[in-house]
């Protein structure tokens, strides 16, 4: 049976995740692009959902094999086949160059060790850029989960229904965005979008709230039982709340929590020492590659 192509259509979000699981089984290659980075970005207030009819899908009868997607919006994109399809790289890289490249060219990141790909990428000029991606990884069973909470910080799972204003709030503050919290109907209609993923499960997604009620710090984690790995995004506390333990205390919570529905692991996109301090240890690096068009 021959691959045929198509453009992406809302209908296929399920079975891009479902490529992105079986291909994570990979995970020394692929584990900076997993189910659960697909669903934070698709959701997320700065994807551009206006494109993604241009994200391109490769399948062999009904099974997805090849996937070309950019990274939020145009310039930064990912492409990846599935084992046994490894022949239609080049003609999928050249979908991706020809799509999702923008006024300044199109970066891909690329597993350090991944020789194929970047011996693909160098044939087609692309240039080793500054711009990495590392990933840190813990072993669940092997560290210990147990943590305190400091006086006068109430951990608390998510309330989706209720606290929408509260989750704006501490993702604006926490990642040191400047200015009043945006409360536009755009903005909160994005924040509610945010907070729509269908695999986002509350439990997961936990708060750190003061004696006032307010959302002081956040810990958002994504586990699903088709994996034995969870995904650590976002985490966040306001500054004044900062160097009190209360970070540590909110993922130790949750990464215990992923533990006891079947994880085994967990991922990070990050360098940061906060992470290695929990036991979180070097798992791969990613380097961008850049083509200038």
């Amino acid at each position: 049976m021959g691959v045929i192509f198509r453009n992406f259509e809302n209908s296929d979000y399920n079975k891009v995740c479902g490529f992105l699981i079986d291909l994570s089984n990979d995970d020394r290659t692929h584990m900076n692009w997993n189910w659960a980075r697909w669903e934070w970005m698709f959701f997320h207030p700065d994807f551009d959902s206006n494109l993604t009819d241009k994200i391109g899908l490769w399948f062999n009868g009904d099974d997805l094999v090849g996937v070309a997607i950019y990274d939020h919006y145009f310039g930064e994109a990912f492409f990846a086949t599935k084992p046994g399809f490894e022949a239609l790289k080049e003609e999928i890289l050249e979908y991706t160059l020809t799509n999702f490249n923008n006024e300044h060219g199109l970066g891909i990141a690329v597993n350090d060790l991944d020789a194929r790909t970047l011996d693909l990428l160098h044939r087609w000029k692309f240039v080793k850029n500054d711009l990495t991606e590392n990933i840190l990884e813990i072993t669940l069973e092997k560290v210990n989960l147990d943590s305190i909470t400091p006086k006068g910080i109430t951990i608390k799972n998510l309330d989706i229904q209720n606290d929408l204003y509260k989750h704006q709030k501490v993702l604006w503050e926490g990642f040191n965005n400047e200015g009043p919290v945006p409360t536009d109907e755009t903005s909160m209609i994005k924040q509610k979008v945010m907070l729509s993923a269908p695999n986002l499960n509350p439990t997961l997604h936990i708060a750190a709230q003061n004696e006032n009620g307010e959302y002081v710090a956040y810990c958002g984690l994504s586990f699903s039982t088709k994996t034995d790995y969870a995904y650590v995004e976002p985490v966040c506390t306001i500054p004044e709340y900062r160097s009190k333990g209360i970070a540590k205390a909110l993922l130790s919570e949750s990464l215990k929590r992923c533990y006891a529905l079947g994880a085994k692991r967990a991922y990070v996109i990050s360098d940061d020492p906060f992470y290695k301090s929990l036991g979180f240890q070097q798992h791969s690096h990613y380097t961008f590659y850049w083509h200038n068009g």
